[in-house]
């Protein structure tokens, strides 16, 4: 029966079904990781898969880090390592020296909008080289995700919504949490922000005297850089519970692995290690840095390897200064950040905020000295927040977030830095289970992951997710398999 013309048309048919079938799926967030994802599902599915990314606000593949027009704003890892592709290193560095700069080198530190400008002409010519209609944007904001049995429904803030078969979360770093400072009103204090990023934070500041920033990490730098690039010539005082300024990029002679599956799994004892390997690799030529830039393919297995108890002493004892080594500056800011404080325009205090009295002349905030107990006053014109992103997705004001906590879509991993997840980056419900087709890709998976808001790990996150989804959908549906079954049997 072979060759009869109803076992053709049979085996036609499934050939068919199977050719026309198309995956819809919904991206949220159009940042970094939403536009690297979306162009990998494109490179593997081609015309199996329907995309939509839905991005509240900013440009494709800018979010808040690459959407800066300040051009004191330097990525924070060389250009060299900065491409969107795991098996093209080269393709950002290339890129830059086509359109930016022919005399840039891997080694560049380039402004944070140059990257901002390729993110966006990656995402442009897939759309422009993908089959038509795969590609779609947008402006809008994703506030709840509906469960059925067949579709998903995405509901937009506009009103309207989208069907898909799976939904991508990829929101990128959150808003701080508004610091609970002692002594402050929130419904009366104008002279405090809570948003590093907001519009308002550095207005009006023309003919102000000096700015408090809470916290010392990266942000507090940009808003250094973002002050002065303002024409703001006043005191800028930093801060922190420990002082811990991020350090420098330096080229350094390379250190060899040494991390192994037989080191110890307590944080004590790994820390010791990194001390060890620290004063070895100073006495043989090179510094810390080569030290900790060696681990940065292993930490996520390092991670995974400790006990949650471990996990917990870390984050309370040692996060602070493994994001200052790790998470470093370009040479020319931490330049500039030197001349700034020998110059007494950037100053640093290290302590804890005990009381905030505002009044209609500025701000007296009072902290508790690390070193010495002692209390100390600071007479401010304007207090900005600069902690660190919020991941505590408990508490958090973000709609979608409440919507997925509250339907049992999501919950809080057991630090509360993210999203609980499976390691394919599947949403684990309130069931305990791994969902089939909500994932997450970029620091929402920061509980299970901890290093993933870099672009070196965030790409790999998208290439092994696009590969998985696109895998899944090519396997045939059980009534196309049962059509192949019976064409074989027809033979």
């Amino acid at each position: 029966m072979t060759g009869t013309p109803f076992g053709r048309a049979t085996r036609n048919a499934a050939r068919r079904r199977w050719t026309l079938r198309v995956q819809e799926i919904v991206i949220v967030g159009g940042g970094f990781a939403g536009v690297v994802t979306a162009v990998q599902l494109i490179r593997h599915g081609s015309s199996s898969v329907r995309l939509t990314i839905v991005e509240r606000h900013g440009r494709p593949g800018n979010g808040v880090a690459y959407g800066t027009e300040n051009h004191t704003h330097l990525l924070n890892v060389p250009a060299g390592n900065m491409s969107a592709f795991c098996d093209d290193p080269q393709h950002f560095l290339q890129w830059a020296q086509e359109h930016h700069d022919a005399k840039t080198e891997s080694t560049s530190f380039l402004p944070r909008h140059v990257y901002g400008k390729y993110m966006e002409w990656v995402f442009q010519t897939t759309a422009e080289s993908s089959p038509k209609a795969a590609l779609h944007w947008i402006r809008d904001e994703v506030i709840a995700i509906e469960d059925s049995s067949a579709q998903r429904i995405v509901r937009l803030a506009s009103g309207t919504y989208l069907t898909a078969d799976r939904v991508v979360l990829c929101l990128g770093n959150l808003r701080p949490t508004d610091t609970a400072v002692p002594g402050r009103n929130p419904s009366n204090s104008s002279r405090y922000v809570s948003y590093a990023w907001s519009e308002s934070a550095i207005n009006d500041l023309d003919h102000a005297k000096s700015v408090l920033l809470l916290g010392s990490g990266l942000t507090s730098i940009d808003l250094v850089l973002k002050l002065r690039a303002s024409g703001f010539r006043g005191i800028i005082q930093v801060l922190s519970r420990r002082g811990l300024l991020p350090q420098s990029h330096k080229t350094v002679r390379p250190w060899t692995l040494f991390w192994n599956e037989t080191l110890p799994r307590t944080t004590p004892a790994l820390l010791r290690l990194v001390r060890d390997q620290v004063k070895l690799a100073g006495n043989k030529g090179s510094d810390w840095r080569a030290v900790i830039d060696s681990l940065r393919g292993v930490t996520q297995r390092i991670w995974l390897s400790l006990p949650v108890a471990e996990r917990r002493r870390f984050l309370r004892h040692v996060r602070p200064y493994w994001e200052a080594h790790r998470h470093r500056v370009a040479p020319e800011i931490a330049a500039i950040i030197a001349e700034e404080i020998s110059n007494d325009r950037l100053r640093l205090c290290v302590g804890r905020v005990t009381n905030y009295c505002e009044d209609d002349n500025g701000v007296s905030l009072t902290y508790k000295k690390r070193e010495c107990a002692s209390m100390e006053v600071i007479r401010v014109d304007r207090v900005i927040n600069c902690t660190r992103p919020d991941t505590d997705y408990r508490y958090l004001d973000d709609t979608l977030i409440r919507y997925l906590q509250m339907h049992g879509l999501g919950h809080s991993d057991p630090l509360f830095l993210g999203f609980d997840v499976a390691l394919d980056g599947a949403l684990i419900n309130s069931r305990g289970q791994p969902s089939t087709w909500l994932y997450t890709v970029g620091p929402t998976r920061k509980g299970s992951l901890w290093e993933t808001t870099a672009v070196p790990e965030i790409r790999e996150q998208a290439l092994i997710l696009a590969r998985q989804l696109t895998k899944k959908h090519e396997q045939p549906s059980c009534q196309v398999r049962r059509i192949f079954s019976t064409a074989i049997l027809e033979r």
